[in-house]
Parts: structure tokens; sequence; C-alpha cells
């Protein structure tokens, strides 16, 4: 066989196995999709939670009240604050997010309850840093944290919408993909301190 006629058959078997791989790829996804909407769906039919609107319009989280933070010994929260925190402002929270594999395997991607359980993590609710680049949680998280008081504990399912979208979460540093792009999440949030930055955000 000439070089120019293997050359070609090369280029054939390769776009072969590239186009099945894409296909198979195209495939999974539709199935994670399709899996992680009907896990969506269960949780908004479920009495248990209840259905909160997101202020984005693009779907409603489903929450209920839990004691997941109730099984360790820290000391009752003393509570000195009222109100929600406005998107604007600052909090520290305690947390534990996962997800669900399609055989049921939960896969827990980010909490607060290995090293500081009782202090928490604090963040900006919804922002911009000094470079133009947004700073803030997830839509679900603004949805959810902007109707909590200090002290509230809930457990929340979180559709892809409101949550990592299509493209799931990368971490660029490290090259890993830690959600892959149309997840359903959960987390379990307790809200610890507010921080205020613009009180006034809604007023006139």
């Amino acid at each position: 066989m000439n070089k120019n006629l293997f050359a070609l058959a090369v280029l054939f078997c390769t776009l072969l196995v590239f186009g099945a791989c894409s296909k198979d790829d195209d495939e999974v996804d539709e199935e994670w999709k399709a899996y992680n909407e009907e896990l969506a769906r269960k949780a908004a039919a479920n009495p248990e939670y209840k259905s909160r609107a997101s202020l984005s319009g693009n779907g409603s989280v489903y929450w209920k009240n839990t004691d997941f933070f109730e099984k360790d010994e820290t000391p009752s929260l003393k509570i000195t604050e009222t109100g929600s925190p406005y998107s604007s402002d600052s909090v520290v929270a305690r947390y534990e997010g996962w997800y669900y594999l399609e055989d049921g395997t939960k896969v827990v991607f980010d909490s607060t309850e290995k090293d500081n359980a009782t202090t928490g993590r604090g963040f900006r609710i919804s922002g911009m840093d000094a470079s133009g680049t947004f700073t803030g949680v997830i839509d679900g998280w603004i949805t959810m944290l902007t109707n909590m008081k200090v002290g509230d504990a809930v457990e929340v399912c979180i559709p892809y919408r409101l949550a990592y979208g299509a493209a799931g979460k990368y971490d660029y540093y490290t090259g890993v993909q830690s959600i892959p792009g149309y997840t359903t999440l959960w987390f379990n949030i307790k809200l610890l301190k507010i921080i205020p930055d613009n009180p006034n955000e809604y007023k006139e």
C-alpha cells in the first residue's frame, strides 16, 4: 500500500473512532441530564420539600429544615442578628454539598464539616471583584441564603439550571472537573453570621 493510501486509511479509522466516542459521550450526557432532571422532579413532588422560586427566574429550589448540624456537640448558636442577608452581603455558613451517581452513590464534593465545623466558612453572596469577575455563589445558594435567618439550617435540592448548568464545575488550576454538567446538587446549609455590605440594596 502506498504512503498516501495508508495515510488516508489511518485518517479514516481515526475519524471513525473519534466519531463513535463523540456519539457515546453525547448519549452519556443525555442520560446523565435526564437522570438529574428526574431527581429534581422527585424533590419537587416530595411533600417534605417546599419550593422557592429563584429571583433570576430560572426555576426553583426545593428545601426543608434539617437537623444535620445537630449531630456534633457544638454549643447552641447565640443569635444576635435578625432578618435575612441581602445578595450584596457576605455571610458565614456551615455546609456540605453532594450529588448522586446513577447507581445512587452519594458524592460529597465540598464541606466545612471536617476541619472547621464550628466556625464555618465566610464568603460574599454575590458581586464582582476589581477585575470585573463574578465572585458570588451559585443561583440556588443566592435564592436560599437571602431567605434564611441566622441559625436556620436547611437541606436544599438545586436543579442544574440554578447550579453549574450544562458546563459543570471545572477547576482550571488542577484540571479536574469536580461537578459534571447538568448535575442536580444537594446542600445542607446552616447560616451562622451576616456581614452587611449594602443593607439598603432594595430600598429606593
